[in-house]
């Protein structure tokens, strides 16, 4: 039986929805399964997403505070690859607030891949 879960974004958010999709995936996940972890590690451009600073709205995509609510009430573990950050500039201040993002290591980050059950690759 799938116990966790951790699904990979790596895609930027503009011009494409796979960091919003990857969010709904997940809660999905929790709200049907009988999961007991589902983790969303945010790497590469996906990061931006969780930008304070990120505006979707300037490229004629909708506002994520659905999405950024979603999260909330799914209890999903939100990560952002710490060099990901690093490279685009975004400090722990630039990050939406969220109380269940974290920033984690490219080893802490292959650690949740090998103990998960399944993952998924957006």
């Amino acid at each position: 039986m799938v116990k966790s879960v951790v699904i990979l974004c790596e895609d930027s958010p503009i011009g494409k929805n796979s960091a919003v999709e990857a969010i709904r995936m997940g809660a999905g996940i929790m709200a049907v399964g009988d999961l007991d972890k589902c983790k969303i590690i945010f790497m590469a451009d996906s990061v931006y997403f969780l930008s304070k600073n990120f505006d979707p709205e300037k490229v004629n995509r909708d506002a994520p505070s659905n999405i950024f609510r979603m999260m909330e009430l799914s209890d999903l573990e939100v990560y952002a690859l710490d060099s990901a950050l690093e490279i685009a500039g975004i400090n722990h201040s630039d990050l939406i607030e969220f109380d269940n993002i974290k920033v984690a290591s490219m080893l802490e980050i292959s650690k949740f891949i090998l103990e998960a059950d399944v993952m998924y690759r957006y």
